[in-house]
């Protein structure tokens, strides 16, 4: 869950299409509602059911996101772990945003690029990312330790002595005796 501040900053003011420039084949309000609806869904934490069709023909074809089959694909690959989820911000703020805001949707990835900066989206998923790491990493600790090193209990006899096995000599190459 992310902080309240930083939903505000994703998704407020709420763009208009006076924000953007149409296209031959996009109005400008096409563009408006994908800002807002990408915002929107990284606001939320990524949930499947803002993970809409729509949503991920528009942005399957921005900020380099092109090599994924169908959007239960591109959800699954980006957005079920922390990790992924930091990866697909990094390669949504390294995206150059190629093109001309007449024929492409360069202002729509800048924009995005800017309110994700500006909220600092990216550091708070890596923290987040290397708590749950942490989390994860000592539970694990905690299971070998108890696994290992069996507490002994004051009212129990301390181990035997480990019998001394006897000393071992490596044979050699030709050593015949057998």
């Amino acid at each position: 869950m992310l902080p309240t501040a930083i939903i505000r900053s994703l998704r407020t003011p709420q763009l208009t299409a006076a924000d953007f420039t149409p296209t031959k084949f996009h109005s400008a309000d096409d563009k408006a509602w994908f800002a807002n609806a990408l915002l929107k869904f990284l606001a939320d934490d990524c949930p499947r059911s803002g993970f809409t069709d729509r949503l991920y023909v528009r942005l399957s074809n921005s900020f380099g996101h092109i090599a994924h089959h169908d959007p239960q694909g591109f959800f699954e690959h980006f957005f079920l772990a922390l990790e992924t989820k930091a990866q697909f911000l990094e390669q949504t703020l390294q995206w150059p945003c190629y093109g001309s805001a007449e024929f492409t949707f360069c202002d729509v990835e800048i924009l995005v690029q800017s309110r994700i900066t500006t909220a600092n989206l990216l550091a708070i998923v890596k923290a987040q990312r290397d708590s749950d790491v942490a989390r994860r990493e000592r539970e694990l600790f905690e299971r070998l330790k108890a696994k290992y090193e069996p507490i002994s209990r004051p009212d129990s006899p301390p181990d035997p002595a480990p019998a001394t096995a006897p000393m071992l000599r490596q044979g050699s190459l030709f050593d015949f005796s057998a």
